[in-house]
């Protein structure tokens, strides 16, 4: 069972390498349409340096320049990890990368990269959902580093109900796709299957909330994801026999 939608390309991949794919969203994300404080914030950032911690994140900064609004030339813009950057490809914008995809190393890594005289003048204009986490804001203040949250999205919550026939694994891709999970009374269904995380945050949430063991991706890709599903169950199944 996955939480999220996936391509047709993604589900023949799936097929591929032996898995039967039951897709049930558990997030729909909304995004903004009006523009006005976000370009107002932007021209009061004395430095401004645009921070991206989510695909959808950039998915909406795309849809901000399609509405016909610059940023100020040679800013820097960094994204939590490649797929994030990826969203950038058609800007011409090339975000920077921490080693460790997650938000504090994303916060790390911006504090490294500012030397004393800049972080004055500096604002970190987080572009975010309304269910970001605190790691990166907490970070950056410590720093002396002033943080705004530009909310560009909204997640919404949906209803997750196992299938019938119960799955050997179940794969989640955010924090909010867990809550989701908790919320339907998910993990008070008995036993449950497999439980996988596309990255390290999620699979925080994930253990916490059910208190058993996740399987971590090793990389924040589906394609990637979904061979390191199919390994697993596969080895699992060689080890039950």
């Amino acid at each position: 069972m996955v939480t999220r939608e996936l391509t047709d390309e993604q589900i023949a991949l799936a097929e591929n390498i032996g898995l039967n794919v039951f897709v049930q969203p558990a997030i729909e994300i909304h995004f903004r349409n009006d523009w006005l404080s976000v370009q107002t914030a932007i021209q009061k950032a004395e430095r401004p340096v645009f921070v991206f911690t989510s695909r959808n994140g950039a998915k909406a900064f795309q849809r901000f320049l399609m509405a016909g609004v610059e940023v100020p030339p040679g800013s820097k813009f960094y994204a939590v990890g490649k797929k994030t950057a990826e969203e950038f490809h058609e800007t011409g914008i090339t975000p920077i990368v921490p080693d460790e995809q997650y938000g504090a190393e994303l916060a790390k890594l911006i504090i490294s990269d500012l030397d004393n005289s800049e972080k004055e003048n500096t604002t970190i204009l987080h572009f975010c959902g309304d269910k970001r986490r605190e790691e990166l804001r907490q970070i950056l203040s410590q720093a002396d580093l002033h943080v705004k949250d530009i909310v560009v999205y909204e997640t919404r919550l949906k209803h997750v109900t196992l299938p019938a026939e119960k799955p050997d694994a179940i794969l989640f891709y955010s924090p909010s796709a867990v809550q989701s999970f908790r919320n339907s009374g998910g993990f008070e269904s008995g036993s449950l299957p497999g439980l996988f995380a596309i990255g390290n945050t999620t699979a925080e949430e994930l253990s916490i909330a059910s208190g058993k063991h996740v399987y971590v991706s090793p990389e924040p890709s589906t394609e990637i994801f979904l061979k390191f599903t199919a390994d697993i169950l596969n080895e699992k199944a060689s080890n039950d026999r």
